[in-house]
C-alpha cells in the first residue's frame, strides 16, 4: 500500500490545510443540516474526495461523536474505506462522460439503499461532463430522493454550467502552506521510521506547490534505504534549496556582485534548472517583501526592486541562447547603482559631443506656462506669442548650448533628487532621455501648455505632431516627467495650423522641407498634338 492511500485522512481531524472548509462541515453534521449537494473545486491534492469521502462517513455512522465526526471502527466506516460499500459510489466523470451513464445513474436513484442509511454519489473530474449529461442531471441534482446525497469535486469550476453551481453548497479548497505540508510529511516519517533531514522536507514541500497528494508521493518515492537526505532531492528535482537562494540573496544585499555571479556560475555548472531556480528565488523575495509589510522595516523598496530584476531575467530565460546570462544580468543590476551607471556615459557624452549634440538638437521652443485649461480656440497660446502667434525660434549658439550642457551635467549628477517647478522650465533635460534624435526635434517644435494633471504639446506642423502623437512616444515622455519630476502627468498633442494665415502655413511648409527638397518648376501645359500617352508621362514626371 502507497502511503498516500495509507495516510490518506479518514477523519476530519486528520484533513490539514483547509480549516474553513472542516469547521463549516463539522458544524452543519452536527446541526443535521447537510444539504443534498456539494461542490468541492480545488487543485490537484488538497482533499477534494477524501472530504468527499469523510461526508459520506458522516451521513451513514451510527457511532458519530459530539463533534460530527464518525467513528472509523464500525461495518460501515470501514466499508466506505475500503471502497466496497455499494451505497457509495465514486463514478470517474472523465470515463462515463455522456449523457447514457447519467441516465442510468438516474434509473438507480429512486431505489433504497441497501446497507447504509443513505446513498451517496461522488463525481470526479464533474467538469468533464458533456453539455447533454449537465442538462440530463439537472433536475434530478435539485431535487433528489430524501436518503440520496451528491458530491461533485471539480479542479476547473469555471467549465461547470452556472446552472449546476446554483443547485450545489460550493466550496474551495486552497493550496496547503508549505509549512502544514512539512509538519505532515514528518508525522509520516515518524511513523514510518524513516530519517528525514527537515531540510529535504522542507525542498518537497515547496516545490509541490501546495498539494498533499503530490508531496507524499515524491517523498516516497525520494526515499533510499529509510532515508530521505537533501542531496538526494536536489539532484532528482534539479533545483538548488533554501539555503543556496538565500545565499545568493545575502550577498546581492551586500553589493557583492563577484560572488553573486559565482554563486549563479556554479548552480548552471552543476546541472540545475535556471527557470525553477528563478521560481524559486521570486519565492523566497515574495515572502520576505510580506515579512516586510508585516514588520515595517523599510525594506519593502529592497524586495520589490529585486523581484522587479528577477521577474525580467525570467521573461529573458525563455529565449537567450546563454542561459545562465539573464540571471547575471540581473545580478549585476541589483549589485551596482543602476542610475548611476546609466547616467555617467551620458553625461561623458555630453560633455564631449557638445557639437554633436547642438547639431541633432532642434531649436528652443517658446513655453507658455499656466494653471488653468485652455479654450479651444487657443488665445491664451496666441497672447503671449509676439509680434506673431508662431515666431521662428531663435537656435541656440554654439556657446550658449555648451553653458546649457554644463548646467544639464551638474544637475545629471544629482539624478535622485526630484526636480521642482513647471515642466516648461526643464522640457530640455526631459527630452533627452527621448531617442531617437529626430524625435527629439519633434519634440522641439511644440508649445507646452501645462496643467496640473496634464501636458499639451501643441504643434504647428502636422509633421511633427504624427510623429509625437503615438502611444509609445507619449508613454516614453510621461515615463520621463515622472522619473525626472516624481508625478504623473497626462500628455495630449494638438494642432493649430488651422488659425494660421495662408502666408504662414505656406512659410511653415518651407522651413519643415528638406533642404534638397526644392521647389519643383511648373510644368507647361501640353500641345495640342500631345497624345494620351505623353500626358501620362508628364504627370508621372511631376511626381
Amino acid at each position: 500500500m502507497s502511503l498516500y492511500t495509507k495516510y490518506r485522512p479518514q477523519s476530519f481531524s486528520h484533513l490539514v490545510g483547509q480549516d474553513l472548509v472542516r469547521e463549516t462541515l463539522l458544524n452543519e453534521i452536527k446541526n443535521n443540516s447537510l444539504t443534498h449537494a456539494y461542490l468541492f473545486c480545488g487543485p490537484r491534492g488538497t482533499g477534494k474526495t477524501s472530504t468527499a469521502r469523510l461526508i459520506a462517513k458522516s451521513l451513514n455512522c451510527t457511532n458519530k461523536n459530539e463533534a460530527g465526526e464518525a467513528c472509523d471502527a464500525c461495518g460501515i466506516c470501514i466499508s466506505i474505506r475500503d471502497g466496497s460499500l455499494i451505497d457509495v459510489l465514486e463514478i470517474d466523470a472523465a470515463s462515463n462522460r455522456g449523457i447514457d451513464e447519467i441516465r442510468d445513474l438516474k434509473s438507480k436513484i429512486d431505489y433504497a439503499p441497501s446497507l447504509a442509511l443513505n446513498k451517496v454519489y461522488i463525481i470526479d473530474e464533474v467538469h468533464m461532463l458533456t453539455k447533454e449529461a449537465f442538462n440530463a442531471l439537472l433536475k434530478t441534482l435539485e431535487e433528489p430522493p430524501a436518503n440520496v446525497f451528491f458530491i461533485l469535486c471539480t479542479t476547473e469550476s469555471h467549465k461547470i454550467p452556472e446552472t449546476i453551481i446554483s443547485r450545489c453548497q460550493r466550496f474551495d479548497l486552497k493550496r496547503i502552506d508549505y509549512k502544514t505540508i512539512m509538519a505532515r510529511l514528518a508525522f509520516i516519517a515518524q511513523g514510518e521510521g524513516i530519517e528525514a533531514e527537515e531540510t529535504a522536507i522542507e525542498l518537497i514541500a515547496r516545490h509541490v506547490e501546495g498539494g498533499m497528494r503530490d508531496a507524499i508521493g515524491l517523498f516516497e518515492q525520494l526515499i533510499l534505504d529509510k532515508k530521505l537526505t537533501l542531496e538526494h532531492v536536489r539532484e532528482h528535482l534539479g533545483v538548488t534549496g533554501h539555503v543556496t537562494i538565500k545565499k545568493l540573496i545575502d550577498l546581492l544585499i551586500a553589493k557583492d556582485a563577484k560572488g553573486a555571479l559565482n554563486t549563479i556560475s556554479d548552480i548552471h555548472t552543476e546541472g540545475f534548472d535556471l527557470t525553477t531556480f528563478t521560481r524559486e528565488v521570486l519565492e523566497y523575495l515574495r515572502e520576505q517583501m510580506i515579512s516586510s509589510v508585516h514588520s515595517g522595516d523599510g525594506k519593502i523598496g529592497l524586495w520589490i526592486g529585486m523581484i522587479e530584476h528577477f521577474e525580467k531575467a525570467r521573461d529573458m530565460l525563455k529565449t537567450t541562447i546563454i542561459p545562465q546570462l539573464p540571471l547575471e544580468i540581473a545580478a549585476i543590476r541589483i549589485c551596482s547603482n543602476a542610475q548611476e551607471s546609466m547616467r555617467a556615459p551620458q553625461a561623458q557624452a555630453i560633455v564631449q559631443s557638445s557639437n554633436n549634440i547642438e547639431s541633432s538638437r532642434a531649436p528652443q521652443p517658446t513655453f507658455v506656462k499656466t494653471q488653468q485649461p485652455i479654450a479651444n480656440n487657443l488665445k491664451n497660446i496666441d497672447r503671449p506669442l509676439t509680434p506673431s502667434p508662431f515666431p521662428s525660434f531663435k537656435p541656440h549658439t554654439t556657446q550658449e548650448a555648451t553653458q546649457e550642457e554644463a548646467v544639464t551635467v551638474a544637475a545629471i549628477s544629482q539624478e535622485l533628487v526630484k526636480l521642482e517647478g513647471n515642466i516648461s522650465e526643464h522640457w530640455q533635460r526631459i527630452i533627452e532621455h527621448i531617442s531617437p534624435p529626430s524625435l527629439r526635434r519633434s519634440l522641439c517644435q511644440c508649445n507646452l501648455v501645462e496643467t496640473e494633471s496634464e501636458l499639451k504639446l501643441v504643434f504647428r506642423a502636422k509633421f511633427h505632431m504624427e510623429k509625437v502623437d503615438t502611444v509609445s512616444v507619449k508613454s516614453a515622455v510621461e515615463r520621463a516627467i515622472k522619473d525626472l519630476f516624481g508625478r504623473l502627468v497626462k500628455i495630449r498633442c494638438e494642432l493649430v495650423i488651422a488659425q494660421m494665415t495662408a502666408d504662414e502655413r505656406k512659410a511653415e511648409l518651407l522651413r519643415d522641407r528638406k533642404p534638397q527638397e526644392a521647389e519643383p518648376e511648373p510644368t507647361p501645359p501640353p500641345t495640342s498634338g500631345t497624345n494620351v500617352a505623353d500626358k501620362a508621362m508628364e504627370m508621372f514626371n511631376d511626381w
